[in-house]
């Protein structure tokens, strides 16, 4: 069925992505949704196996973007390089005011010894800025097509997340069917109970079982229409991921 397929290829072009970023637990635990969606799965086994495939990774996908995406540290280093500059400045100016009088007493030699100790000398910092830097630019290359990859598994997911979405109404579409199906022979159980006329009491109590079977039934395909409807609900409410 080419419908349920396609949520499969979205999810697993995703999943795919995630797994090369290393990005995938080993183990993961099985969502709470999986054992609902279980109770339906005869409905539509094929259609309920992709969406339940697909809303299963939907806490992966919100973490992965939450704890990836927003995470960058970059700063922090250019934060660092712009530090080392300003020591360099205030340092040099020092420097340049120490000579000013032609003499460098003993306090002020002491002055630039505990300098070089405690942030090295001035083409020592000037080294280190170059490395921090070219360090800095590798990284920033390297994390923008990190993000890239992992906003483009993002894209497929929410692709999966709509065809879900769409298999999961067939899927409610189908549950109405069988529900109406149930009530007519609910109906039609009750109305044989009712139009009984005989005097053999196992006829009727045979009628009256078939019509306890029916509502049995009716009772099970209600809860199965409900599951489908909330399915219905949940796979169009995970679609906010894409106003994120």
């Amino acid at each position: 069925m080419s419908n349920a397929i396609t949520p499969m290829k979205y999810l697993d072009k995703a999943m795919n992505t995630l797994r090369d970023l290393g990005l995938v637990p080993e183990k993961t635990e099985e969502a709470p949704i999986i054992s609902l969606i279980n109770q339906i799965s005869d409905l539509d086994e094929e259609r309920i196996v992709a969406i339940a495939r697909t809303l299963s990774q939907v806490s992966l996908f919100n973490e992965v973007v939450r704890e990836q995406v927003t995470s960058m540290k970059l700063g922090e280093r250019y934060e660092e390089v712009t530090n080392a500059f300003n020591t360099i400045r205030e340092d040099a100016k020092e420097m340049v005011e120490q000579i000013e009088d032609g003499t460098i007493n003993t306090w002020e030699r002491l002055q630039n010894i505990w300098m070089k100790v405690i942030r090295g000398d001035i083409p020592h910092r000037f080294d280190k800025i170059k490395t921090v830097y070219l360090d800095v630019a590798d990284d920033s290359k390297d994390q923008i097509k990190r993000e890239h990859l992992i906003l483009n598994a993002y894209q497929d997911f929410r692709g999966a997340l709509k065809e879900s979405e769409v298999l999961a109404l067939e899927v409610l579409k189908k549950a109405e069917g069988t529900l109406d199906q149930v009530k007519k022979n609910l109906e039609k159980a009750v109305e044989s109970v009712d139009a009984f006329t005989g005097d053999v009491p196992s006829e009727r109590a045979k009628l009256e079982l078939a019509r306890d079977q029916r509502i049995r039934e009716v009772q099970r395909e209600e809860r199965r229409y409900q599951i489908s409807k909330d399915l219905s609900g949940l796979s169009a409410g995970h679609q906010f991921l894409r106003h994120q």
